[in-house]
């Protein structure tokens, strides 16, 4: 199925995706002061810039390393190709609509190794599930360590509780595998008998790779992974502020790349058009905003890190994509079949 097939089927979900992004371009651009905005980009250290733009690609090394472990009951990879899969899955979130790059990404993998994509896209629910669990500790950490609105602080106090809930829940989970094992044999063998053998096997196959959110293997390794990246993720965005001419001391510097670093993560559960445009450029001007940074110099930063995410993953991910002998529309598929 092509792209535009796809949007035909969904077309409220892709004209409000767009509208938001189109919304907050102007927003965020409406009152742009051109001679303030050229001096903050004339004033850039593209040598920083450029170390931050090194980490940002190291990090997917051990974003790799990290899914090859969530993998392991499932299929043994080597973590190349992992990396690989990783970023054709960023360029696909920057060109196809509906954030496509995570169902282009599990295809990928799917594809290449002969492994069930239900099985892959529930190892990336999980991932994705594991950077949403840590963001929330590390924001709920945040709010209530350091001195900032009454508001953020009872929203972390509310995070961190929910966070307990939520582990031992696992807990609870965990102690009932077995229970929930025979379950899903149980449903696959019906299946079966009803001549449904397919859908027998990605029932397990989903089973598989979500089990790993109770019985995760190696969970030192992917703690620290998880930690890790998080770390790059702050340094990108400490050396993104450093390239520009902000005046900022090095406490400041840190204050304001956790709150940036929170804001723009957040954004990207907002629903927008391919590439988060819009969604992230306002999520910077309302971070650096709190911290009296010109808005003019804001702008610019959030184009220039904006641009950086496309002319790192984008030509990459399209060469990996081609060097595999796939297309795009591995994603446009698999979504029209879900």
């Amino acid at each position: 199925m092509r792209i535009v097939d796809l949007v035909k089927e969904h077309p409220l979900k892709f004209i409000i995706s767009f509208a938001v992004s189109l919304g907050l371009v102007y927003y965020s651009f409406k009152d742009l002061e051109w001679d303030s905005f050229w001096i903050a980009l004339k004033q850039i250290n593209y040598w920083i810039l450029a170390g931050g733009a090194a980490i940002l690609v190291f990090s997917n090394v051990i974003r790799a390393a990290r899914w090859r472990i969530l993998l392991l009951p499932q299929k043994t990879l080597k973590r190349i190709y992992l990396f690989e899969a990783t970023m054709m899955g960023y360029m696909g979130n920057n060109i196809l609509p509906f954030k496509l790059g995570e169902v282009l990404r599990a295809v990928v993998v799917s594809k290449r190794h002969g492994m069930k994509v239900s099985g892959v896209g529930a190892s990336i629910v999980v991932e994705r599930g594991l950077d949403m669990f840590s963001f929330l500790i590390l924001a709920g950490l945040y709010g209530l360590l350091v001195p900032t609105f009454e508001t953020a602080k009872l929203l972390s106090a509310l995070g961190l509780g929910a966070i307990v809930i939520v582990i031992s829940f696992g807990f609870w989970v965990n102690k009932n595998h077995d229970r929930f094992l025979r379950r899903v044999e149980r449903w696959s063998q019906k299946m079966s008998d009803d001549g449904h053998p397919k859908r027998a096997e990605h029932l397990f196959s989903l089973f598989k790779g979500l089990e790993t959110i109770w019985r995760m293997p190696q969970p030192l390794h992917v703690i620290a992974q998880t930690m890790l990246l998080w770390f790059l993720y702050l340094l990108v965005t400490i050396l993104g502020l450093a390239a520009f001419n902000f005046d900022l001391t090095m406490a400041q510097l840190w204050d304001v790349s956790f709150v940036l670093l929170i804001f723009t993560t957040l954004s990207l559960s907002i629903p927008a058009a391919p590439g988060y445009v819009g969604t992230y450029h306002g999520a910077v001007l309302a971070a650096l905003m709190l911290f009296d940074i010109d808005n003019d110099a804001a702008r610019a930063f959030a184009i220039v890190l904006h641009l950086l995410n496309y002319l790192i993953y984008t030509p990459s991910g399209a060469w990996y994509l081609m060097k595999a002998g796939l297309s795009l529309d591995l994603a446009t598929e698999t979504a029209s079949n879900e």
